[in-house]
């Protein structure tokens, strides 16, 4: 029930600031006759980058789907950036179609690697640059081109503006934006950030052994390896069997560095890694953004075994 909230307050926020770009992109369309090809450009520029960072920031934050948000990103970037780019000519449509994937690429990317972090600060930093960006390429297309004098900015423009914004900033600091529960503090506990208590948890599992095998399974969740320190004997075959959630994102591409490593976990499945340790210590393994971490430690093998 917590999760469908945040999935709602994410839809809120991004009506909102959807709201914010259309509005931006009905402005420059009434003031086009007093547009040149260089200001037309810069707005189907703006308006297709924007409008890509937001939607695949706001779909891959809360659901770690990073090829979803590429796509649906770049999409809303075209949408926006081809149209509003033919106010500057051919060559704001050529802006429009460069601008649109890189906003949805950039935001994407943006979204992935802000997951572990304090959503409760990021949320308002970001749609205060959004509002920005909007607000600039407002001015800049009520200013026009070829003036003498700077254009005065009527009071309609400024109050529709700090009423919008003041909206939307409210909307980004009030509601929650938080992708993981934070973890029950124990008495004497260090006191950690939210987003950083379930990262570095430590989870302890033992590998068994099956035959000639030790053997141990790895949940991979949206922010963490579950166990993510792995004890097992040296000397003898360790297999790993590695299980992502539908939303782990980045952790599905497992790094073994001393081993010589990389393999992709199949979204909502399963792969399995096998390695012999034959020396005791510890060996890191990390996903592929260096996110989310984990450790396995071998200890010397028992007498019977040597």
């Amino acid at each position: 029930m917590q999760n469908v909230q945040r999935m709602n307050n994410y839809l809120v926020l991004f009506c909102a600031n959807l709201a914010a770009i259309i509005a931006t992109a009905a402005y420059a369309a009434y003031h086009k006759k007093h547009l040149d090809e260089m200001h037309g450009m810069m707005a189907g520029m703006t308006l297709g980058m924007t409008s890509g960072l937001l939607a695949a920031t706001l779909i891959v934050l809360p659901t770690g789907n990073f090829p979803l948000g590429v796509i649906f990103g770049s999409l809303a970037g075209l949408a926006f950036g081809i149209p509003f780019g033919k106010l500057g000519g051919h060559m704001g449509v050529l802006e429009g179609i460069m601008a649109g994937p890189m906003g949805g690429m950039m935001g994407a990317m943006l979204g992935q690697m802000m997951r572990p972090f304090d959503l409760t600060l990021f949320i308002p930093f970001f749609s205060a640059i959004i509002l920005l960006s909007l607000i600039g390429i407002s001015y800049a297309t009520h200013c026009g081109c070829c003036g003498t004098k700077p254009k005065k900015v009527p009071n309609t423009f400024v109050y529709a503006w700090t009423i919008g914004s003041a909206l939307i900033i409210a909307l980004s600091i009030s509601l929650n934006f938080a992708i993981a529960e934070p973890v029950q503090e124990q008495p004497g506990q260090l006191k950690l950030p939210a987003y950083l208590q379930n990262i570095n948890q430590e989870t302890r599992g033992t590998a068994t052994l099956n035959g000639n095998t030790q053997e141990i399974n790895v949940s991979i969740s949206t922010n963490a390896y579950t166990p993510n320190t792995i004890e097992a004997r040296a000397g003898i075959p360790l297999r790993i069997t590695f299980r992502a959630a539908k939303d782990a994102g980045c952790g599905r591409e497992v790094v073994i560095p001393d081993f010589g490593i990389k393999k992709i976990v199949p979204d909502d499945g399963q792969a399995t890694v096998e390695i012999t340790p034959k020396t005791p210590g510890n060996y890191p393994f990390r996903c592929s953004m260096d996110m989310m971490r984990g450790t396995i430690t071998i200890t010397p093998a028992p007498a019977d075994k040597i």
